[in-house]
């Protein structure tokens, strides 16, 4: 049963990674390295921050990735969270200031 929900959740994952394509592309995602480094110099709010708010956003859901990454000149932070029923929302953040700019 648990492969069956792995596998779900994992096809949902590649599905929402499509959808979330029009906005922000992964090929535009930093490393570790220099998410490091851009939270260090940049002013960026830390990573744990941005979970911790996209958490509120979505209640009781499992974040499964969190990366940063270039959007129009700017620097958001990408979080899929995972809800119980299987549905993947994806909570994008604004790097500087930490605010949720938009949940789907």
């Amino acid at each position: 049963m648990r492969l069956v929900l792995s596998i779900i959740a994992l096809w949902a994952l590649v599905g929402a990674s499509h959808a979330q394509s029009a906005t922000v592309s992964h090929d535009d995602c930093l490393l570790p390295r220099e998410m490091q480094e851009a939270v260090a110099s940049k002013g960026i709010v830390a990573p744990a921050s941005a979970v911790i708010t996209a958490r509120r956003q979505v209640p009781n859901a499992d974040v499964v990735r969190a990366s940063l990454c270039r959007s129009n000149d700017a620097l958001v932070y990408v979080i899929m969270a995972l809800q119980k029923n299987g549905r993947i929302v994806q909570v994008t953040i604004d790097g500087p200031s930490g605010r949720v700019k938009s949940v789907h």
